[in-house]
């Protein structure tokens, strides 16, 4: 999955803001940032699969 590109989404109430980024490393560092407004984040490959956090880590880390 590594250098396929990731969706990175915060979610609060009615909205949403979505962030593609080209790589583990940075999908993970804007979740971390998106993260302290305290909504709910999620992480997809750009194929739609959600990714959870040991995973995104684990990919981050091989990048």
């Amino acid at each position: 999955m590594s250098g396929v590109g990731y969706q990175v989404y915060s979610k609060s109430g009615d909205g949403a803001i979505r962030i593609v980024v080209p790589s583990a490393k940075q999908a993970l560092a804007k979740a971390n940032e998106l993260a302290e407004s305290g909504n709910e984040i999620l992480i997809k490959d750009l194929a739609g699969r959600v990714l959870d956090t040991a995973t995104i880590v684990e990919l981050a880390a091989r990048e």
